[in-house]
Protein backbone atom coordinates (compact mmCIF):
# COMPACT_ATOMS: atom_id res chain seq x y z
CA UNK A 1 0.00 0.00 0.00
CA UNK A 2 1.59 3.34 -1.14
CA UNK A 3 1.07 6.45 1.14
CA UNK A 4 1.23 10.02 0.43
CA UNK A 5 4.65 10.33 0.38
CA UNK A 6 5.14 7.68 -2.03
CA UNK A 7 6.34 5.23 0.23
CA UNK A 8 4.73 1.63 0.37
CA UNK A 9 4.39 0.31 3.57
CA UNK A 10 4.70 -3.30 4.12
CA UNK A 11 2.08 -5.03 5.59
CA UNK A 12 3.23 -8.40 7.21
CA UNK A 13 1.30 -11.73 6.94
CA UNK A 14 -1.58 -12.00 9.02
CA UNK A 15 -0.52 -15.42 10.44
CA UNK A 16 1.72 -15.80 13.27
CA UNK A 17 5.41 -16.20 11.88
CA UNK A 18 6.71 -18.05 15.11
CA UNK A 19 7.11 -21.90 13.86
CA UNK A 20 3.87 -24.22 15.26
CA UNK A 21 4.87 -26.08 18.82
CA UNK A 22 4.34 -29.41 16.55
CA UNK A 23 7.09 -28.05 14.32
CA UNK A 24 9.80 -27.16 17.00
CA UNK A 25 8.75 -30.53 18.88
CA UNK A 26 9.66 -32.48 15.49
CA UNK A 27 12.57 -30.48 15.62
CA UNK A 28 14.04 -31.17 19.03
CA UNK A 29 12.44 -34.86 18.70
CA UNK A 30 15.01 -35.46 15.78
CA UNK A 31 17.91 -34.73 17.75
CA UNK A 32 16.68 -36.74 20.41
CA UNK A 33 16.55 -39.33 18.38
CA UNK A 34 19.49 -38.92 16.16
CA UNK A 35 21.47 -38.89 19.74
CA UNK A 36 19.40 -42.05 20.24
CA UNK A 37 20.27 -44.17 17.66
CA UNK A 38 24.00 -43.20 17.61
CA UNK A 39 23.99 -44.90 21.04
CA UNK A 40 22.76 -48.13 19.71
CA UNK A 41 25.09 -48.35 16.79
CA UNK A 42 28.21 -47.42 18.69
CA UNK A 43 29.93 -49.46 21.30
CA UNK A 44 29.40 -53.03 21.36
CA UNK A 45 26.98 -54.87 20.34
CA UNK A 46 25.97 -52.57 17.58
CA UNK A 47 22.38 -52.75 16.94
CA UNK A 48 19.88 -51.75 14.24
CA UNK A 49 16.63 -49.50 16.12
CA UNK A 50 14.24 -52.47 15.09
CA UNK A 51 16.60 -54.99 16.81
CA UNK A 52 16.61 -53.02 19.49
CA UNK A 53 12.90 -52.04 19.61
CA UNK A 54 12.92 -56.19 19.43
CA UNK A 55 15.14 -56.82 22.28
CA UNK A 56 12.66 -54.41 24.64
CA UNK A 57 9.45 -55.93 23.50
CA UNK A 58 10.78 -59.07 24.68
CA UNK A 59 12.37 -57.75 27.90
CA UNK A 60 8.80 -55.76 28.77
CA UNK A 61 6.78 -59.16 27.57
CA UNK A 62 9.07 -62.27 28.15
CA UNK A 63 7.32 -65.37 26.59
CA UNK A 64 6.16 -63.29 23.68
CA UNK A 65 5.03 -65.03 20.71
CA UNK A 66 6.43 -64.31 17.18
CA UNK A 67 3.24 -62.80 15.89
CA UNK A 68 2.78 -60.08 18.75
CA UNK A 69 6.26 -59.19 18.55
CA UNK A 70 5.61 -58.03 14.49
CA UNK A 71 2.73 -56.32 15.80
CA UNK A 72 4.96 -54.78 18.88
CA UNK A 73 7.82 -53.54 16.26
CA UNK A 74 5.56 -53.03 13.19
CA UNK A 75 6.85 -55.41 10.77
CA UNK A 76 5.34 -58.51 9.22
CA UNK A 77 5.81 -62.14 10.74
CA UNK A 78 8.32 -63.47 8.17
CA UNK A 79 10.34 -59.94 9.08
CA UNK A 80 9.92 -60.73 12.85
CA UNK A 81 11.24 -64.08 11.87
CA UNK A 82 14.32 -63.36 10.01
CA UNK A 83 15.02 -60.82 12.77
CA UNK A 84 14.61 -63.32 15.94
CA UNK A 85 16.91 -65.82 13.48
CA UNK A 86 19.40 -62.84 14.10
CA UNK A 87 18.82 -61.92 17.72
CA UNK A 88 19.01 -65.86 18.30
CA UNK A 89 22.42 -66.30 16.41
CA UNK A 90 24.00 -63.83 18.57
CA UNK A 91 22.87 -65.02 21.70
CA UNK A 92 20.26 -62.49 22.79
CA UNK A 93 17.31 -64.23 23.09
CA UNK A 94 16.13 -67.82 23.31
CA UNK A 95 13.14 -69.11 21.65
CA UNK A 96 11.14 -71.80 23.84
CA UNK A 97 7.72 -73.05 23.97
CA UNK A 98 5.53 -71.54 25.94
CA UNK A 99 4.29 -73.46 29.09
CA UNK A 100 0.82 -72.45 28.64
CA UNK A 101 0.23 -73.70 25.46
CA UNK A 102 3.24 -75.58 24.33
CA UNK A 103 2.34 -75.25 20.15
CA UNK A 104 3.24 -71.84 21.39
CA UNK A 105 6.72 -70.84 20.56
CA UNK A 106 7.86 -67.72 23.39
CA UNK A 107 10.78 -65.51 23.19
CA UNK A 108 12.97 -64.38 26.11
CA UNK A 109 15.77 -62.37 26.33
CA UNK A 110 18.74 -64.24 27.63
CA UNK A 111 21.93 -62.61 30.08
CA UNK A 112 23.54 -61.43 26.96
CA UNK A 113 20.76 -60.28 25.26
CA UNK A 114 19.64 -58.28 29.17
CA UNK A 115 23.57 -56.71 29.35
CA UNK A 116 23.29 -55.59 25.69
CA UNK A 117 20.24 -53.43 26.35
CA UNK A 118 21.94 -52.65 29.65
CA UNK A 119 24.98 -51.03 27.93
CA UNK A 120 22.83 -49.05 25.37
CA UNK A 121 20.90 -47.55 28.56
CA UNK A 122 24.16 -46.75 29.79
CA UNK A 123 25.54 -44.98 26.97
CA UNK A 124 22.07 -43.24 26.33
CA UNK A 125 22.22 -41.99 30.28
CA UNK A 126 25.76 -40.54 29.90
CA UNK A 127 24.55 -38.93 26.54
CA UNK A 128 21.42 -37.51 27.70
CA UNK A 129 23.27 -36.46 31.01
CA UNK A 130 25.22 -34.42 28.96
CA UNK A 131 22.98 -32.90 27.25
CA UNK A 132 21.18 -31.94 29.98
CA UNK A 133 23.86 -30.76 31.97
CA UNK A 134 24.43 -27.72 28.94
CA UNK A 135 20.65 -26.82 29.46
CA UNK A 136 20.10 -24.18 32.75
CA UNK A 137 18.89 -25.83 35.68
CA UNK A 138 14.98 -24.90 35.76
CA UNK A 139 14.44 -25.89 31.89
CA UNK A 140 15.93 -29.66 32.92
CA UNK A 141 12.65 -29.53 35.24
CA UNK A 142 10.54 -27.79 32.92
CA UNK A 143 11.67 -30.24 30.55
CA UNK A 144 10.83 -33.56 32.80
CA UNK A 145 7.58 -31.69 33.28
CA UNK A 146 6.86 -31.75 29.58
CA UNK A 147 8.10 -35.10 28.90
CA UNK A 148 5.90 -36.60 31.87
CA UNK A 149 2.56 -35.12 30.32
CA UNK A 150 3.43 -36.01 26.87
CA UNK A 151 3.93 -39.21 27.74
CA UNK A 152 0.57 -39.23 29.51
CA UNK A 153 -1.03 -38.12 26.70
CA UNK A 154 0.85 -40.29 23.97
CA UNK A 155 -0.64 -42.97 25.83
CA UNK A 156 -4.31 -41.88 26.32
CA UNK A 157 -3.89 -41.50 22.43
CA UNK A 158 -3.02 -45.39 22.18
CA UNK A 159 -5.84 -46.34 24.25
CA UNK A 160 -8.02 -44.43 22.03
CA UNK A 161 -6.79 -45.45 18.88
CA UNK A 162 -7.16 -48.96 20.39
CA UNK A 163 -11.01 -48.68 21.03
CA UNK A 164 -11.76 -47.15 17.68
CA UNK A 165 -10.01 -50.33 15.90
Amino acid sequence: MEDSDGRTDYIGPLEDPRPSLAADTTAAVDILVALWTRTARTGTPQLSALQLHALHSVRTAPGLNLGALADAIGTAPSAASRLCDRLEAAGMIRREPSPANRRTIGLTLTRRGQDALDAVSARRERLLGEVLDRMPADTRGQLLTGLRAFATASCAADLDERHRS
